[in-house]
This record gives structure tokens, sequence and C-alpha cells, in this order.
């Protein structure tokens, strides 16, 4: 049986744990015995990862990493430690974080040899798996990368990168962005997009909606995500207002939250009130499960500026639910534009919502189409197989 080591930031909700569940949930667990490494251990799916052992979390690599309101007792004080430790060593050119991940990884290889080590996401979690001796390290891309390094204040991580065996993106479009900006190990990348756990989602679709917002009685949109500048949520109310005196009847309810109050939060509150549209859209918060209201609804919309593999559209798309979505870069390789949705740059998002509402024959010849979907896990997987073998 094939040992594998996946580490990950925290345990938040968030698209990379999602795709890490849809994983575990789906791998051949006759051959493969997973555990998984957390940096932090915050958030819910501590206990929602299926087919794996949670290791326990180091608690100087925590320290290291986490906010400085996670942090509680005797983590906050090795959190206060440690951080000012490493801004003092920095003037004697001593890097504090090599020392306590390379630290860490020797940690965990010594208590059992792994046959692959894979970092599930960029960022801290690829940083720290470069440090492991493993032969077969594995790293995913899960963004579009350019725009990760712009937002990190990153130049260059060639010399983290080099250090892989392989490095995973998670669609055409992220794998080509990757290798323009790191073309020295562009023969090591592939394109992989997500797993999905269809069979799980659909049976969770079909329990009720519990919100009195939400009725099945006019044509209803969602949208979901966290409330991130990126998906730009806050431009709903005005998209929902133009919708509105062009004389549509619809109801938009938005899914999702945002660990704290951040300025696009505050901007979709602002816009609700100056374009009047309260009776028409209701941000209805985080679910647990928002596969009912995506299943009765009449369409999902997303606005983003950059996905990289949207596993939302993919998941409407398999529960014969139209999807309107911007030109975002790897549009094209989750909807056939004018065939089971429409893609669309955000100026003319309004007039393709206007042509569901209003013409139903152009709306059932989308679902009809989208009804001979299928999503197909078993050619995903045997590419993650062939990774770890």
């Amino acid at each position: 049986m094939k040992k594998i080591l996946i580490t990950i930031t925290n345990f938040r909700h968030g698209g990379t744990n999602k795709s890490l569940e849809n994983l575990l949930s789906l791998i051949d667990i006759n051959r493969y015995q997973v555990d998984v490494f957390a940096m932090e251990h915050f958030g819910p799916y501590k206990t929602i990862l299926p087919n794996c052992n949670i290791l326990k979390k180091d608690t100087w690599v925590e320290a290291l990493i986490a906010h400085w309101s996670d942090t509680k007792g005797s983590t906050r004080l090795k959190s206060l430690l440690i951080k000012v430790t490493r801004n003092f060593c920095k003037y004697f050119n001593f890097d504090v974080t090599n020392f306590v991940f390379k630290n860490a990884a020797k940690q965990l290889s010594k208590n059992k040899e792994y046959d692959a080590v894979v970092a599930f996401s960029e960022g801290v979690p690829t940083a720290f798996t470069a440090h492991f001796e493993n032969q077969n390290r594995i790293a995913w891309i899960r963004c579009d990368y350019s725009r990760y390094l712009e937002l990190n204040n990153f130049k260059d991580e060639t010399k983290i990168y080099i250090s892989f065996k392989s490095i995973v993106c998670v669609s055409q479009y992220t794998k080509e962005i990757f290798c323009r900006i790191i073309p020295s190990v562009s023969n090591r990348v592939l394109a992989i997009h997500n797993v999905l756990n269809t069979q799980s989602f659909v049976k969770k679709s079909k329990i009720g909606v519990l919100d009195n917002n939400f009725t099945n009685e006019q044509f209803n949109i969602v949208s979901i995500g966290r409330i991130d500048p990126v998906k730009r949520f806050s431009k709903i109310p005005m998209i929902a207002r133009t919708l509105i005196d062009k004389g549509c009847k619809f109801k938009w309810y938005l899914i999702g939250g945002s660990e704290a109050q951040s300025s696009e939060q505050l901007e979709l509150l602002k816009n609700i009130k100056e374009y009047n549209v309260e009776n028409f859209f209701y941000w209805i918060g985080s679910k647990d499960n928002p596969y009912p209201y995506i299943s009765q609804s009449n369409l999902l919309v997303s606005l983003s500026t950059s996905e990289a593999c949207p596993n939302v559209i993919n998941e409407s798309k398999t529960l014969i639910i139209p999807v309107v979505c911007t030109d975002f870069g790897s549009a094209t390789e989750f909807i056939e534009d004018n065939i089971n949705g429409f893609i669309s740059p955000i100026e003319q998002i309004a007039e393709k919502i206007e042509l569901l509402i209003k013409n139903k024959d152009e709306y059932n010849r989308i679902k009809n189409n989208l009804s001979k979907f299928t999503y197909n896990n078993e050619i995903i997987l045997n590419q993650v197989y062939k990774l770890i073998e």
C-alpha cells in the first residue's frame, strides 16, 4: 500500500479543502494510505476529511504562520517569540522560517516513509513541502499564479518549485500562466481538473431548503463563494437593478461569507441599499450544504475576475442548472458558450440573464444540453494515481 502525506494550510472552509475532501472521498483506500498535515489546526475540515489520518499539529509551525487573533495560551506566546526572533535574525541573514519548516519536515519523515509528499496548494504548504527529502514531491497550483505573486508581493519562487518532481495546475489556463512565469520547470507541469464527488452532492441537493427567504414562486438566481474582491459580489445589486428596470421578475441569493468584515463586504451592503434591491437580492450567509439552493434555483451566476477550476460551476452543470459567468481566463474550459451556458464580459451579464428569464425556449435549450453532461472522475483519478506511482 502506497503511503501519502498531504500538507495543507489549515482546516478552514474554501476551495482547497473542499477539493481535498472530494479527492479523499473517492481515493482507492485499498491502494493508498493518506496522512494529512495541517500547518494550522483551525477550521471545521479537521472533522470532515474522510479516508485519512489527521496528524497532530506542530506548535512551532502553527505559531509561525498563524494570525495573532487565532492564537491563544502557549501558542500565542510561541507566536510572539518566534516572529520577533524571525525579524531579529533577518539582520544576520538567518531564515527562521526555513529552520522551523526543515525541522518539522524531518520529524514527520522520521515517523513514516512516504511514497509521495503532496503540497495541496501554493503558498506555505509548498514552501514547507520543499524541505522534505522525499524524491516524489508534488505541488498543486490552485490559482492564477501571476495574481498570487502580485497579491503576496513575491518575485520569484523558482528555487522552491525546482525541487518538485511534479507540479499540478487545476486547469490548462493556470498551467499556461505558471509555465510562462517559471519556464524552467515546464516539462514537469500538468493540468488536472479537480475531482468532484458527484454522488455525494447530488444526494445532498435533494434535502429541502431551510430558509424563509427562499421560495420557488419566481425565477431564482444563485451565486456562491467567499466574499472577496475577486468574486465581485458587490456588483450584484447593480446588475439586479438593471434587470428590475427591464421588467424581469426574479430573486437572487448569495451564499457565502468572510472570516472578518472586509471592504468587499461593506461595498456589497452599501450597494444593496443604493440600488434599492432589498426585495430582490438576499445575502443568506454561509451554508454547510449549498446544493439544495443550486438544484432549486434556475440559474447560477459567477462574476469572478479569476477562477482556476471553479467547482461550483461543475457542480451546477451536474445538477443541470444553467450557468452565466464572466469571461475569466479558464471559463472556456468549463462552459461551452451558448451551448450549456453563457460566458460574457461583466458589462453584458445582465442581458444574458434577461434572455434566460424572458425566453423559455432559450432557457430550455441550455438546460436540455446540460442534461447530457457527465463529470468523468475516473480519468482525473487515474492521472493523480500515475503521479503517486
